[in-house]
């Protein structure tokens, strides 16, 4: 197992007995499980609690359970059951993402019913391995959605075991898609289906003629049975498939993703007598009051999880919760093509952060997903007399840091954690019970206190009962015991935890896709471009700027994407505001480099990484030789131009702007340290996977790391060496390290609603593998900003600095502790209404 690539994936040192040598699957011998807390999903939860287990099935389930004689003993703090996904493409789109291992849509025809996963399933996908040490145990791998009947899929266990014995089920339903995603593939093909309207037509002609083909075997039967000569119809193996739905011996799952599509998959179903579950379903939430009725339909939503649609482009809506607390089925997903299978738990942790119901959202990922494709007599709770399958946890099932430390499937240990585990988050800061309030008129003062319980400076040690004083926009006073003068507006936070506002140190907010699929990330005209100022491409009402105050994001370094071998100068800038002008703090800040992959051109140069360095080499000596023309006496300038590409190499030359480098792998990272050094740049690594193999040598240069994607899978090219322990190690050697959370490409949906899309959300994830509790906080506050080349302006709470504060209900790290206020310069920006994501 790549448990290297895990570091995540811990140890049972937690444990208060040593884990047994489970014996093999029909042996005798029995199991007893003795846990603080068992969350049994199906009976509520028993604290504490026993579970029995023989011959791989679950034997007894209770309070009080003496372990038969010569039976192995197992302790632990928290057991659930094993987490099921039934929308995923693991083994179908294996690892590593290349052409050979896309066997996930048969795009050549948009109607397939007879297609079957399990024919491409790949079960050493290392992504299984990936997922069962997230505590996923059963997956349905499915076909895309390219077509409008994408063929069956398959229900597969992720045990290290032959694949006869991993598969549990060949054909656990029927893969469909009642959405765009057909349309796009074939209208380009001047093809049916062009339009949602020939998709539908598509689904229902298909099923009319599996009508037809049943109905001729009918007949053909009833000839027999009479004794007539008769000769069988032709067989069909796709209308084999549809007459298995159409008699629901099988369920139907349909993609989907708006309240139409949903109507019109609900439509067919009526039609044809399908018992169906509705995959992504995103905007379910528009129609709540329609679906309310409709018990007979699932919902399995995400990822991401959070969506907005016409209606508010500021608030996002926790569909999940909603269809949940509507008494809807609801399940989530991961949709996982080669990675983020391990993140199941994670996103329904994410469902809770903005308002579900724990046992919802554990329900959500064990047994109602298990029910949806006819599994739940198998799998999904802990009963007596079902599988064994077993996750044994260190703490809560969703706070951020609590860590998978074993994973039983059938009975048998099928994972332990390695290494140590992290406790959880050492710092006590008392939870938060009630709501924020907030004296009138606030908006309008420029004299603010705010008295907190705990105060993080990030500059110091924390303070208790403290006080922060604020004036015109600037941090006047932080500590214990202060003078709260008369004039100054009291923000009585004493249950509540104050910290600097997040910064990231690099984002595409703003220049990323519009409403109107506008997209000024990259300038792919040619492939370097460093004339380029981002500033003029920034939309500083965009909807991600708003949901980045949600997220306590104030201070943010938007720059040009990795496509380019130069692509242009970043700038950071508040995220509040409605002119660019006004909001930025450093322009021009960074100028940005792709190396690797991403800066590939096809049939051009550069198209190989020598390449890209060579082109990057010759742009930077052109630049010196404009900059020393440039310094010569004007009457020496023979034939002299000015030239804004090389001009805006200048500074980054000279020392004074950084080399922004994106680069993955190792190789990649030693040429950008050879240039680095060659041309006395300033440098700073973005994505850096490989970043902690070679930490020695980019901390001997002062060379900052930009850690992108903690959430990512194990296995793939460019990123091979992934190891969620990186920032950690990178930490160790004295590397500094600041995090990019993840930002979707969907102006309607927020990076709160996707695993990493949230700096605190990876800052735990970063403590859980390794870094200190601090570190990682500094990581997302004034390391950040020192990478930024802003932190003397932000990034802590000192006298002087710019007054942008979070109002947390807790510590950090916890999964409940959202903004629940959010300050820039002093001004309030965002304040958390309860309950606003479910309404």
């Amino acid at each position: 197992m790549r448990i290297g690539l895990l570091r995540t994936l811990l140890s049972l040192a937690a444990l208060s007995l040593p884990i047994p040598r489970l014996l093999p699957a029909g042996a005798e011998r029995a199991l007893l499980i003795r846990a603080e807390r068992v969350y049994t999903v199906a009976h509520g939860i028993l604290a504490p609690g026993e579970i029995l287990v023989r011959d791989g099935k679950i034997a007894k389930v209770g309070t009080g359970l003496q372990a038969p004689a010569g039976s192995d003993m197992l302790q632990a703090k928290v057991v659930i059951p094993g987490l099921v996904d039934m929308h995923t493409h693991l083994g179908v789109y294996s690892l590593p993402r290349v052409d050979e291992n896309q066997d996930g849509n048969e795009m050549t025809d948009p109607v397939t019913p007879q297609v079957r996963a399990l024919d491409s399933f790949n079960f050493d996908d290392p992504a299984l391995k990936v997922g069962l040490a997230g505590g996923v145990t059963t997956i349905v791998s499915r076909p895309g959605s390219a077509n409008v009947i994408g063929g069956t899929s398959t229900a597969v266990k992720l045990k290290l075991s032959a694949p006869e014995r991993m598969v549990l089920r060949e054909v656990c339903d029927l893969k469909m898609a009642i959405e765009g995603n057909p349309v796009g593939v074939y209208g380009k093909k001047e093809q049916a289906p062009a339009t949602l309207m020939s998709v539908y037509h598509l689904a229902r002609k298909a099923f009319v003629e599996a009508q037809e083909y049943m109905k001729s075997w009918e007949t053909y039967e009833k000839e027999r049975a009479a004794g007539k000569s008769a000769s069988p119809p032709k067989r069909d193996l796709g209308k084999e498939i549809l007459v298995r739905a159409l008699r629901r011996e099988i369920p139907v799952h349909i993609h989907c993703a708006t309240a139409s599509e949903i109507a019109s998959s609900i439509r067919l179903a009526d039609e044809f007598g399908l018992r169906i579950s509705l995959g992504h379903a995103y905007w379910a939430h528009l129609m709540l009051k329609e679906l309310a009725e409709r018990k007979d339909v699932h919902f399995n939503i995400g990822p991401p999880m959070f969506f907005h649609y016409y209606e508010d482009a500021l608030i996002f809506r926790n569909t999940p919760a909603l269809l949940a607390q509507a008494g809807l089925s609801v399940s989530l997903q991961t949709d996982a093509l080669g990675g983020n299978q391990q993140n199941l738990l994670h996103l329904a942790a994410l469902c809770v952060r903005y308002g579900m119901k724990e046992e919802d959202a554990l329900r959500a990922v064990t047994l109602a997903p298990a029910e949806a494709v006819d599994l739940g007599a198998l799998v999904g709770s802990i009963e007596e007399g079902k599988d064994a399958d077993l996750v044994l946890l260190n703490g809560d099932p969703f706070e951020f840091t609590t860590s998978v430390e074993a994973v039983l499937i059938d009975g048998q240990m099928e994972y332990r954690a390695e290494g140590n585990v992290r406790p959880p988050v050492a710092t006590d800061i008392p939870q938060a019970r009630g709501s924020l309030a907030l004296p009138a008129g606030l908006e309008e003062s420029r004299k603010i206190a705010i008295r907190a319980g705990t105060i993080l400076t990030m500059a110091g040690p924390p303070v208790r009962d403290g006080v922060i004083l604020v004036r015109d926009g600037k941090i006047e006073q932080v500590g214990r015991n202060l003078a709260i003068p008369s004039d100054y507006r009291l923000v009585d936070a004493s249950e509540f935890v104050a910290m600097p506002g997040l910064v990231s140190p690099r984002s595409y907010v703003g220049i990323g896709p519009n409403w109107r699929q506008q997209d000024s990330t990259d300038e792919l005209s040619k492939p370097v471009t460093p004339e380029l100022e981002v500033k003029h491409a920034i939309e500083p009402t965009a909807p991600h700027f708003w949901y980045a105050r949600q997220l306590g994001i104030t201070t943010i370094m938007v720059t040009p994407g990795d496509k380019n071998v130069l692509g242009g100068r970043g700038a950071v800038l508040k995220t509040a505001g409605r002119v660019v002008d006004r909001m930025l703090i450093r322009d021009p800040a960074v100028m940005v480099c792709g190396l690797g992959q991403s800066a590939k051109r096809k049939e051009k140069m550069p198209s190989t990484r020598m390449g890209i360095a060579a082109v990057l080499r010759e742009t930077l000596i052109r630049a010196q030789e404009y900059g020393d023309k440039l310094a010569l006496p004007e009457e020496q300038r023979k034939d002299f131009k000015r030239d804004l590409a090389l001009e805006a190499l200048l500074p980054v030359l000279r020392g004074e702007m950084p080399l922004l480098i994106h680069c993955e792998r190792k190789d990649d990272i030693l040429t950008a340290l050879r240039i680095a050094d060659e041309f006395k740049l300033k440098a700073i690594l973005d994505g850096a996977t490989d970043a902690y193999k070679v930490a020695d040598a980019i901390r001997s240069r002062n060379i900052p790391v930009i850690v992108e994607d903690l959430y990512r899978g194990a296995g793939n090219i460019e990123d091979a060496g992934f190891n969620p322990a990186g920032p950690a190690l990178l930490t160790a050697a004295g590397v500094r390290v600041a995090f990019r959370p993840r930002e979707t490409r969907m102006w309607v949906t927020p990076a709160a609603g996707e695993s990493g899309g949230d700096l605190l959300e990876i800052a735990a994830l970063a403590y859980k593998n390794g870094m200190p509790e601090e570190a990682a906080l500094r990581a997302v506050t004034v390391d950040a900003a020192a990478i930024a080349g802003v932190d003397s302006r932000v990034g802590s709470l000192a006298p002087g600095k710019d007054a942008d504060i979070l109002i947390l209900r807790g510590h950090p790290l916890r999964t409940a502790s959202i903004p629940e206020a959010v300050f820039i310069d002093g001004r309030l920006v965002y304040h958390r209404r309860d309950g606003q994501h479910m309404q």
